[in-house]
């Protein structure tokens, strides 16, 4: 995508203080979230994003036990590479590892409980539950992904700050994102949503949505590093998650 951009730089230097503002407002609205529908007490693993640990998604998962799910961090540690990344090929070979391990885990839980697993992907780690929604349908119930980098990855705010931190010097040019967007966008049977925000301030909206097959975008008014405590992404997501399996993901906000 030649004319990719990040998302504007009012939007980025915002994030800390609008994500402190949905935080609060999470507080203040639990109240009311107590309102939004149960499950029928599957399991639900959480995947943090880029750099984030099991800790940055706990609130999230407090409020699946509320709901009644069995509700799961994914236990691998922080999302980092444990080596510098200078190219999206050795971004790729890293993900392609957490996979691994991620499918493993998830099986497992699996194996316990007889039933399959829903995926709650924040960032980067929602490209982690789409990609394993289409290799691992018969371990997956449905993917809901929160403001995640589908498309060209130059269309983040974090990619030449990364560049920079890694010290890459491979050009932007010679890097095939086309490939990462492809994987991103191929077939699945799992029902998958998509809830990103116009006004994220690292992923553009231009890269935040899905084309494929099964998939749904949601608009909603966040910031990236708050989604993991949006009161409008938990609503959604409570909503989502208790439909009947095999159920319509869409809701009224669908865009």
């Amino acid at each position: 995508m030649d004319n990719i951009a990040p998302p504007p730089l009012m939007h980025s230097l915002s994030e800390i203080w609008r994500a402190g503002a949905e935080a609060t407002q999470l507080a203040f609205s639990a109240a009311s979230l107590l309102n939004t529908p149960k499950g029928d007490g599957h399991a639900v693993m959480t995947l943090p994003g880029y750099a984030g640990a099991d800790g940055c998604m706990a609130p999230l998962r407090y409020f699946l036990k509320s709901r009644n799910y069995q509700a799961h961090g994914w236990s691998l540690g922080r999302n980092i590479p444990p080596t510098r990344i200078t190219s999206l090929e050795e971004m790729n070979d890293f993900q392609a590892g957490i996979l691994l391990r991620l499918s493993q885990n998830i099986s497992e839980i699996c194996d316990k409980t007889a039933q399959k697993v829903s995926l709650v992907g924040w960032s980067l780690g929602g490209n982690y539950a789409n990609l394993l929604a289409q290799s691992h349908p018969d371990l997956i119930r449905q993917v809901i992904t929160l403001g995640t980098p589908y498309g060209d990855p130059r269309g983040t705010a974090a990619w030449n700050v990364l560049k920079r931190l890694n010290r890459g010097t491979q050009a932007d040019e010679s890097q095939s994102t086309d490939t990462w967007s492809m994987t991103n966008n191929g077939k699945r049977t799992v029902p998958t949503t998509v809830i990103y925000s116009p006004v994220d301030g690292i992923v553009s909206p231009q890269i935040a949505k899905l084309t494929a097959e099964n998939t749904y975008n949601i608009a909603i008014n966040s910031s990236h590093i708050g989604f993991a405590v949006n009161r409008d992404a938990y609503r959604i997501i409570a909503e989502i998650l208790a439909r009947p399996q095999g159920g319509n993901a869409s809701v009224t906000s669908k865009n």
